[in-house]
């Protein structure tokens, strides 16, 4: 009897601290952990000055078979409160890792990747929405792996997940996030399990159209996407915006139909003119389609036997997605990080973000 109280106690005792869920809304104390936990990933070989200080809270429970364009997540915890991370890891110094980044051809949001077996993902409620190629290929290597872990945690009374990642770890947080609710949406997932995403140092992860469908499904202040106002890479993959780009119901769709009325002469003048706007785009397009479509993802299936190049799609109106918190620089960061810097990357690593991070005010 003595031992049966012993064990009720100990599970009663334990219960407070897995009740404590995530709750929308942005936190410094999740952000820095998230952080901390991004630099210090398994091989990713980042230069000590530029590592933070290890997590206070997380531990590492798992660590993934390295896959894909040399991919790799992790899955951390933390004891006191019961939530998990899932945690993206960052581009690698390999030319395969790189060359993801750069296969920046987009695909649809819902389809097929060929990665060794056809996989099939959704990652928005509307199929005519693009997302990067690369990065899609990436994920898809690591889906099931994920899917089978959030399953397994679920199963142990696991609710609440942090989403993660820092520069091409952002970019693929973004993605997990979508496929993970997604299946959720569809039922495939439990209902009852809480999302919660911060991307980091992220680039740009689909066009206009996927942006305002992941908006959509991760608010009000279920996603973060935290950016220093010194980096770069969040302005990363170039946007292009074609009048063909905009949602349906636009004027520049009967731009015919709107001429009729104007007289021949001044019809030919305006149609001219409209061509010398768009044709530019339109070549910007379909030369970033070709080369870093088709080209680059070339030369990546003759890196990887087991890589087949996706249908691409003619779009490059990458847009930023997510509630965005900037980081935003003052006197004291510019003294050790200086605006124009022999690193290009100096305000894109990970001490840039957490040397700002620490004084955002407490909540």
């Amino acid at each position: 009897m003595k031992k049966l109280l012993t064990s009720v106690a100990l599970i009663m005792a334990t219960l407070p601290a897995l009740a404590q869920h995530l709750t929308p809304g942005f936190s410094k104390t999740e952000y820095v952990e998230c952080l901390a936990m991004s630099s210090h990933l398994d091989s990713l070989s980042v230069d000590e000055k530029y590592l933070c200080p290890e997590p206070k809270s997380f531990h590492k429970v798992y660590v993934a078979p390295v896959t894909g364009f040399h991919n790799r997540w992790e899955l951390w915890q933390n004891d006191a409160t019961g939530v998990m991370a899932i945690m993206m890891r960052a581009t690698v110094s390999t030319f395969i890792s790189w060359g993801a980044n750069f296969n920046a051809g987009m695909v649809r949001a819902v389809g097929t990747a060929h990665v060794g077996v056809d996989k099939a993902y959704d990652l928005c409620a509307d199929s005519s929405a693009c997302v990067h190629a690369g990065w899609v290929a990436g994920l898809m290597t690591m889906a099931d792996d994920i899917f089978a872990k959030v399953d397994s945690a679920y199963k142990t009374g696991r609710r609440d997940f942090l989403i993660a990642g820092h520069s091409q770890g952002g970019a693929l947080a973004y993605l997990v996030t979508a496929m993970l609710r997604r299946a959720q949406t569809k039922g495939e997932i439990p209902a009852d399990i809480r999302f919660k995403t911060y991307t980091s140092a992220a680039p740009k992860p689909g066009d206009y159209l996927f942006a305002l469908h992941y908006e959509n499904m991760t608010q009000p202040g279920w996603s973060y996407s935290v950016v220093n106002a010194e980096d770069w890479v969040p302005e990363t993959p170039l946007s292009v915006q074609r009048t063909t780009d905009f949602r349906t119901t636009n004027p520049f769709a009967r731009i015919d139909e709107a001429l009729n009325s104007v007289g021949l002469i001044n019809r030919m003048k305006i149609k001219a003119l409209y061509g010398k706007l768009y044709n530019p785009a339109q070549k910007e397009v379909e030369n970033w389609t070709k080369y870093l479509g088709k080209m680059l993802g070339g030369m990546l299936e003759k890196e990887m036997t087991w890589f087949r190049q996706p249908e691409y799609v003619e779009c490059v109106n990458y847009a930023r997605a997510g509630t965005f918190y900037i980081l935003m620089p003052d006197a004291e960061y510019y003294a050790k990080h200086p605006r124009q810097s022999d690193d290009v990357f100096d305000h894109h690593q990970y001490n840039a973000y957490y040397d700002l991070a620490v004084k955002i005010p407490e909540q």
